[in-house]
């Protein structure tokens, strides 16, 4: 009996100590990359042997470095190889599917998931919504990034070349010229804002509220699109909305492990 009731404390003892150990891991950021003992003592209420003694643990694994010099710690490459695990491996239609069915069911709107390819937006995954009368998406075929929404709120996070080349696209193809600087002050307040409103511009008598979507490198990897009819959108929906759309999208960049 006494050695059950040993083996049992020696298991929370363990447990703890990796909870502890971790929490150290979290201490880091992007503001403070490096900390000292004092830091990790202020931050986590744990005393300075028991910091002391995880630190030098967590060194030993090669999960954190020393600077001798100055006596502080910071993250080692390990976790660059870490990173690129979690990145190679990520799916993000995988991780926006339920974010997407959530907001469906919350607003009775298609959402959709849109990605940039050969200066077109993709739609790769919808869920559509359940008013009688929908906004109708289909998936994989290219639109243009031009009209709407949820083209504009990618181009918006291109560069100024890449703009150009899509505007020049269009006035070949559809012989209708643009005023680049209104369309330009157009982008930069998308990117300001965080999101793209659009009413009777791809679609007549359609509506979309689309906001970005990032990778951990802070790189635009797709957008989140609310769409349905212009004439159900009104003044509350459409704070409401975007409210959502723009809380949609920082979920589904944090599960790509974007840090904002």
């Amino acid at each position: 009996m006494k050695l059950q009731v040993k083996s049992m404390t020696k298991t929370i003892e363990t447990v703890q100590s990796v909870e502890r150990a971790v929490d150290l891991l979290f201490c880091f950021s992007l503001n403070e990359p490096e900390l000292s003992v004092n830091d990790f003592v202020n931050k986590t209420g744990l005393n300075r042997t028991t910091v002391f003694r995880l630190l030098t643990s967590l060194k030993e694994k090669n999960l954190i470095v020393k600077d001798e010099d100055r006596g502080t710690y910071r993250l080692s490459l390990t976790f660059v190889g870490f990173s690129q695990i979690v990145s190679e491996n990520l799916d993000i239609r995988k991780e926006a599917l339920p974010e997407l069915k959530k907001l469906s069911l919350l607003t009775k709107e298609t959402v959709s998931l849109n990605v940039l390819q050969s200066n077109r937006r993709i739609c790769v995954e919808k869920a559509d919504g359940s008013e009688d009368i929908r906004q109708f998406v289909k998936l994989g075929y290219p639109y243009p990034l031009v009209k709407g929404a949820s083209g504009k709120v990618l181009l918006a996070q291109c560069e100024e070349s890449v703009i150009d080349e899509v505007l020049d696209e269009w006035e070949e193809m559809n012989a209708e010229a643009f005023d680049r600087s209104d369309v330009k002050e157009e982008l930069q307040e998308i990117r300001d804002s965080g999101y793209c409103l659009s009413k009777n511009d791809r679609v007549l008598g359609a509506y979309s509220i689309s906001t970005p979507i990032f990778n951990m490198q802070g790189e635009l990897i797709g957008g989140l699109s609310i769409s349905g009819l212009a004439m159900r959108l009104t003044e509350e929906k459409e704070q409401e909305f975007i409210s959502k759309a723009i809380q949609g999208a920082r979920e589904i960049s944090r599960k790509m492990g974007y840090l904002s």
